[in-house]
């Protein structure tokens, strides 16, 4: 099997601070509201999430609705600004034809009481023709970011139903 990589990209604009934003980070295992229809019918639900993701080297598995897991390890961290992580071992749903490799999850101030988020999940496909399928990927993993956006938000302001509170540029 030969693999290409991909990458998608998602920020946002969450209306709190870098430092508020940071602490808030999660990855989508993490997220309390119910994920989107699209989510629940493509991707597993996660189920149970045990372990770490604090400090580099720390290792989180969670356990999904298909039996399958994901587990990920923390590559490093620049603390209020930067988490990456790699993904170690993964049984989910479509990992034969699409390895999730890992990631990157960004804060930056805007100076205005804002800050931009920006989410990048890095994969490996092995789909033929890859066009279109980079596309469903891409939808996919960007209503992936969204939902953990979403979450974030929700988390620092308590209101469900803020919608001017996020903005997201896909």
């Amino acid at each position: 099997m030969r693999y290409r990589p991909g990458k998608v990209v998602t920020e946002a604009t969450l209306q709190c601070s870098r430092r508020d934003a940071w602490n808030k980070v999660c990855f989508y295992e993490h997220i309390s509201i119910r994920p989107s229809l699209l989510l629940r019918l493509v991707l597993p639900v996660p189920k149970k999430t045990t372990g770490r993701y604090e400090q580099v080297g720390d290792i989180s598995r969670c356990c999904y609705s298909d039996g399958g897991y994901l587990t990920k390890r923390i590559r490093k961290i620049v603390d209020n600004e930067r988490i990456e992580f790699g993904v170690i071992e993964q049984s989910i749903r479509f990992h034969r034809t699409v390895r999730l490799l890992g990631g990157v999850i960004e804060v930056e101030d805007d100076g205005d009481g804002r800050c931009l988020v920006r989410m990048t999940t890095h994969y490996k496909t092995n789909l033929k023709p890859a066009r279109p399928f980079r596309w469903a990927i891409a939808k996919v993993v960007k209503a992936m970011h969204a939902i953990v956006l979403k979450d974030m938000q929700v988390c620092l302001t308590g209101d469900r139903y803020e919608r001017n509170a996020i903005q997201l540029q896909i």
